[in-house]
């Protein structure tokens, strides 16, 4: 714990947005781990009750109602108030929409910390070796000052890679979730519209 201390205050100024972006990259990866977990939950009730209609639309539209989950009672409004093929296909567009908001939550603050904490590693690093060539015409503690410049430097480009590192994990994770759960919404999106059409064919 002591040498970690040692590390922080050795890195200089730089450490501080650095240290923060690394707590706020750990918190938006488990509130979004919560949230793929929450929607995916949703996506599949939305998935039991397509499959346990019998492919009869008043029945579909009984279930989804019965459902009191957050993307059942967004897509129940939408389904009582159908009235044409092309209405209901524009209206579960927004439905993707909707969800594609509700998975990207966070994610563009994950992208700046992705940008910037690479940038601000740099910035230690030039605050560092300013100082080193700064003390080397000092005649009392230049060595000691330039180690500690270098060391300053070299801190600060690893911490903020690490973190720059971190961050692009979580981000590429949470892409690759966002993609899962819009394809698997779309395809039972798809389904909804085959079971209206079949109901109007009747």
């Amino acid at each position: 714990m002591e040498y970690m201390v040692h590390l922080f205050n050795a890195g200089g100024a730089v450490m501080y947005p650095l240290i923060f972006f690394m707590l706020g990259s750990w918190t938006i990866m488990f509130e979004r781990i919560r949230a793929y977990r929450k929607i995916q939950d949703e996506i599949s009730t939305l998935k039991v009750c397509i499959q346990n209609v019998n492919r009869d639309w008043s029945q579909l539209v009984f279930k989804i109602h019965q459902e009191d989950v957050e993307l059942l009672v967004f897509i129940d409004s939408i389904v009582e108030s159908t009235y044409n093929l092309e209405g209901l296909e524009n209206r579960l567009h927004d439905v993707v929409a909707y969800m594609d908001g509700r998975l990207k939550r966070g994610l563009h603050w994950l992208n700046m910390m992705v940008t910037m904490a690479p940038l601000l590693g740099l910035l230690g690093t030039v605050v560092g070796m300013i100082r080193s060539f700064a003390a080397v015409g000092s005649d009392i503690g230049a060595p000691t000052v330039i180690t500690g410049g270098v060391s300053e430097a070299l801190i600060a480009t690893g911490t903020g890679l690490t973190v720059a590192i971190i961050a692009l994990a979580f981000y590429s994770w949470c892409s690759a979730k966002v993609n899962d759960h819009i394809a698997a919404l779309e395809q039972n999106l798809g389904s909804i519209i085959d079971i209206y059409n079949r109901s109007q064919m009747k």
